[in-house]
């Protein structure tokens, strides 16, 4: 049965792990534990006749260097097929992004559709901060401005007022006794404010719709990288190529 490339997508963040642990292991191996690649034997000799014998003191060679990269060929191997495999074939994974039936772009490659993906989430977050055209106020596009500028359609009005000294009598005047006036401090209406207001924002209505397609869009892309990522893998080794190469010394 062929392999689908989004089944070595799958294993290739494993292969990966393997191949940097291996390569880091034999690194310490051969920088740090040198002893495992030398062996000896050693022997006493005495001089005096009737001496007791020592024991000869006796260590095997736990590995060779040879063996060591042997061990670590079999995973850079195999990462390094996966690895060209992958582009191999992703060179061939290809599929339309389709939206309600129409086809806005053919032939995409896969590669480019799995960072579109990413590159719309990024787009999303900034269509989600637009504002919007303030509530309780009832806008009309105002066709003496450029296109997208609206207007309030009746403008909001405000009085001005002043602060005037009204005498007020408290009491008044007698025979016996002058009247009584205070001084009170009234607000009084002076002239009227309108202010017609202008902004350049869009309604909730589109902000949603603008949105609702990037959304659309998004599923669209995704569902054309699924289907490129069905292409069969291109079967191709290159590893053992490279490490024939490497010890044809």
């Amino acid at each position: 049965m062929a392999t689908k490339l989004h089944e070595i997508l799958a294993v290739e963040g494993d292969v990966a792990g393997a191949n940097k642990t291996i390569l880091a292991e034999t690194f310490n191996t051969f920088a740090k534990k040198g002893e495992l690649f030398n062996g000896f034997v050693r022997t006493l000799q005495m001089l005096q006749d009737g001496a007791p014998e020592a024991p000869t003191e006796y260590k095997e060679v736990d590995t060779t260097v040879d063996k060591r990269l042997d061990y670590q060929k079999d995973f850079v191997t195999r990462y390094l097929d996966v690895v060209l495999q992958k582009e191999s074939t992703n060179q061939n994974a290809k599929a339309d992004i389709e939206v309600d039936g129409v086809v806005l772009a053919k032939d995409v490659p896969a590669t480019f559709l799995l960072g579109l993906e990413s590159k719309l989430k990024q787009l999303r977050d900034v269509y989600s901060a637009i504002p919007t055209l303030p509530p309780g106020i009832k806008w009309i596009p105002d066709t003496t401005k450029e296109e997208g500028i609206f207007m309030s359609e009746k403008p909001e009005e405000q009085f001005k007022t002043e602060k005037v000294i009204v005498p007020q009598i408290l009491y008044e005047a007698t025979k016996e006794h002058p009247a009584q006036v205070d001084k009170i401090v009234e607000s009084k209406n002076v002239g009227k404010y309108s202010k017609t207001l202008w902004t350049g924002t869009i309604s909730s209505a589109k902000k949603s719709a603008l949105l609702g397609k990037i959304d659309k869009l998004s599923r669209a892309v995704k569902k054309a990288r699924q289907r490129a990522n069905t292409e069969v893998v291109v079967k191709r080794t290159i590893g053992k190529e490279l490490f024939d190469y490497i010890h044809s010394v």
